[in-house]
């Protein structure tokens, strides 16, 4: 389970390469205005930028458990046990830092450090931190082995500051994981996996966080409460407060996320060569407020799975496992896609960088007074009125209205349709994984459409409220079924 650091950190180039900008000219990386040039001192939605990893010392041939501060170094260990960190929480002035020690899960509180206990030949594997009312949350397994010493049982766990507690699974799962621990309001969440993607609320075990197939990752930032992951279609996609955003009409998945002010950064990958989500082929994509931002990219390397971003100002930072030339793999570390080489301490040769996160500065504690109403919010985003969502229409032609409730800020709307299409292009049920290509996108001041259906066959669509340039909201995809 552990990451080949030394392997990566042979193989790491220092590169200056630059993100694969679509063609989508309008949803691209702004230019900094002349009046924020020069002597400006105006900073917008600007964050610390919290790196955790490692550095391997030339002397004692072990990896040091580091983090980065806006780029300066802290080690955390001192190089003669093998050590790394995984993941980073920052809460107020506190810096919550989880790793392993000598093969042994810690966290270090501010560099002190705390050790969780197992049983002698047992082992502990732990990958996400949370904080919630001061007591530290911790996701992993144990390896729990037999009396010999030649089987044993991975079992999902979490740790409540340091203390064990075991996570219920299906009885048919031998092995299970907790790869990822959130605080949503008064809530913990985790997400892992058995047989198939589990999901535990409060320690126990639910079907689902919300709409989404599967889900990559909840976290509640700036007051709102998102998640990532895929759709019931397949499709790549994020949620937030009760309506979902498709990302891409490939099959694919998010992973991970960053909010800055009213911008929504999304980290994944979806199905761009064609075969199969899956393939370490596939190159991961960077999205922005649900338009493609990037390819994650770059001559020598693509990153084909994202695992964690932060945003400062405008700048993008993201961690993932990639693909190096034609055989090698490892980590990279991007910002605004040039590849980042993190200041090694004194006595390393090079560093690597596991996760990253931000925390605004001077941001406030979330309460419970000033949390968005959910309620309120969705207000904000058009209510479909027809058709109904998966509706089978018996008509041809195939004219059908489309109708929403209108949204006071809204200058104008877009309106979004695509097809289905599948194997023989054969009529197709709602449940069939069809892939979806576009067919009709339009802006109207109305809040109504008419358009002629492409087909017997499934369409979906979704309407985005604009003002002006500026996307307010989306509505979930709506699906309907032709079937003349």
């Amino acid at each position: 389970m552990k990451r080949p650091i030394l392997h990566a950190l042979r193989c790491c180039a220092l590169l200056s390469l630059l993100f694969s900008f679509t063609s989508y000219a309008q949803h691209s990386k702004s230019s900094v205005s002349k009046q924020n040039s020069g002597n400006s001192k105006k900073i917008q939605n600007q964050a610390d930028i919290y790196v955790a990893g490692a550095c391997y010392n030339e002397t004692t041939k072990r990896n040091t458990a580091v983090y980065w501060k806006n780029g300066r170094p802290v080690a955390l260990t001192d190089g003669h046990v093998d050590a790394e960190a995984t993941s980073i929480a920052v809460v107020g002035d506190d810096i919550y830092v989880l790793g392993s020690v000598g093969g042994q899960v810690v966290y270090w509180k501010n560099g002190q450090e705390t050790r969780f206990r197992k049983d002698e030949g047992d082992s502990n594997v732990a990958y996400s931190i949370a904080i919630l009312k001061g007591d530290v949350y911790v996701a992993g397994f144990y390896r729990d082995y037999n009396d010999n010493k030649m089987v044993f049982h991975d079992l999902a766990m979490y740790w409540k500051n340091g203390q064990p507690v075991k996570l219920p699974a299906p009885m048919n799962y031998i092995h299970s994981a907790a790869t990822y621990i959130a605080n949503v309001d008064d809530d913990i969440y985790i997400i892992g996996y058995g047989l198939k993607q589990l999901y535990w609320k409060n320690g126990q075990l639910v079907e689902t966080i919300n709409e989404l197939k599967n889900v990559s990752a909840i976290a509640q930032l700036q007051g709102n409460v998102y998640a990532v992951g895929k759709t019931r279609a397949g499709q790549a996609a994020y949620w937030n407060n009760g309506h979902t955003v498709s990302l891409s009409s490939m099959d694919g998945l998010a992973m991970c996320i960053a909010v800055s002010g009213s911008d929504v950064y999304v980290a994944g990958v979806d199905d761009s060569n064609g075969s199969g989500y899956k393939d370490d082929g596939d190159v991961g994509k960077c999205w922005k407020n649900g338009q493609l931002l990037a390819e994650l990219k770059g001559t020598d390397y693509f990153i084909y799975r994202p695992t964690s971003i932060a945003v400062s100002d405008n700048d993008v930072y993201i961690v993932g496992e990639a693909q190096i030339g034609s055989s090698g793999y490892g980590v990279r570390f991007l910002k605004n896609g040039q590849i980042m080489s993190l200041s090694p301490i004194e006595g390393s040769s090079g560093s690597i960088a596991n996760f990253v996160t931000s925390k605004e500065r001077g941001e406030s504690k979330i309460t419970k007074q000033n949390k968005v109403n959910q309620k309120n919010d969705s207000a904000d985003v058009p209510q479909i009125l027809e058709p109904k969502n998966y509706a089978v229409l018996e008509q041809y032609p195939r004219n059908t209205k489309i109708s929403w409730t209108p949204i006071a800020s809204a200058t104008e709307y877009e309106v979004i349709i695509e097809y289905g299409s599948g194997p023989g292009n054969s009529h197709l049920s709602f449940n069939e994984g069809t892939n979806f290509y576009p067919y009709i996108s339009g802006k109207t001041k109305s809040n109504a459409v008419t358009f002629d259906g492409a087909g017997g066959q499934v369409h979906r669509y979704k309407i985005q409220a604009r003002n002006k340039d500026k996307i307010i909201s989306t509505t979930d995809w709506f699906f309907l079924r032709y079937i003349h």
